[in-house]
């Protein structure tokens, strides 16, 4: 009996630390995927051939003006398909930034969820002629964070 109870507590153990190992970037639980589709119907910023929902990142970055709070989601795919989320919650002084690739099946061990704090969006056109945005002004400067948010020819 005495084998069993130590047996059964060592099983315990075991499958606590298992289940805690490698937890250290998913602190901010992880989004479930969707597809492309689901996703602008959601309200999601989505970029593909062209941007979907764009009156919504543009407004975003109004209240980002006005200091009135916000939220949004970008949501970005791999070339497999896989979805990125990115999500930004402005409280009218600082963007909570979330950036989510645990649903990246290429990924490896550079998937999870990972958080930043920043200040700002930007914006600069390229050579072709595009806007790029990115948020900015961020606190950790996480190089396992991607922290360009879309392009637009708009």
């Amino acid at each position: 009996m005495k084998k069993i109870s130590i047996l059964i507590l060592s099983f315990l153990i075991l499958t606590g630390i298992w289940g805690c190992s490698g937890n250290e970037v998913n602190s901010v639980s992880k989004s479930e995927p969707y597809t492309s589709e689901e996703a602008i119907s959601r309200g999601d910023i989505v970029s593909i051939e062209k941007v979907y929902n764009l009156d919504k990142f543009e407004q975003f970055i109004t209240n980002l003006s006005s200091k009135k709070a916000d939220s949004i989601r970008v949501t970005s795919y791999t070339d497999e398909g896989d979805p990125i989320f990115k999500d930004l919650k402005f409280n009218g002084s600082l963007i909570s930034y979330s950036y989510d690739t645990s649903n990246d099946e290429f990924g490896g061990s550079n998937t999870g969820v990972r958080t930043d704090t920043c200040s700002d969006i930007t914006s600069e056109k390229n050579a072709q002629g595009e806007i790029v945005y990115s948020i900015s002004g961020c606190t950790n400067k996480n190089p396992k964070i991607d922290y360009y948010l879309l392009r637009t020819t708009k």
